[in-house]
């Protein structure tokens, strides 16, 4: 069992908002997808230019809590981090955009989340 004071050791807050980064970032990206499949009626229409900036923006806050999560997570753990993106890209295609998910990309993203896993799981230091 973790004593107190070795779970003081573990910040958690940076890793709160470096998970928030990667929420934005996906919500970003299938807003962006959202925003370039409606555009029936132009590239330049007023609805368009709207749906395009709220996808920016929110593209952006992710890319603010990634600054603020560097702060304090190791970029070797945060980058890998982020190929999490690709978990929640495709279920988020699956469900907004009824996009295939075959086996192989199902293996493909268990292997890339598995390969986070390794990275993020800190060691035990030996003595």
């Amino acid at each position: 069992m973790k004593s107190i004071s070795q779970i003081s050791n573990f910040k958690i807050i940076p890793y709160i908002i470096l998970f928030i980064s990667i929420l934005f970032s996906i919500s970003g990206q299938l807003l962006m997808k959202h925003t370039m499949s409606q555009t029936n009626e132009g590239l330049f229409t007023w609805v368009f230019i709207e749906q395009l900036a709220l996808a920016v923006s929110v593209y952006c806050l992710g890319i603010a809590n990634w600054i603020l999560a560097l702060r304090s997570v190791k970029l070797s753990i945060a980058y890998p981090l982020t190929s999490l993106n690709y978990v929640g890209i495709l279920l988020g295609s699956y469900y907004f955009f009824d996009e295939v998910i075959t086996l192989t990309r199902i293996v493909g993203v268990i292997i890339i989340f598995l390969g986070v896993l390794l990275v993020a799981i800190p060691l035990k230091k030996s003595i």
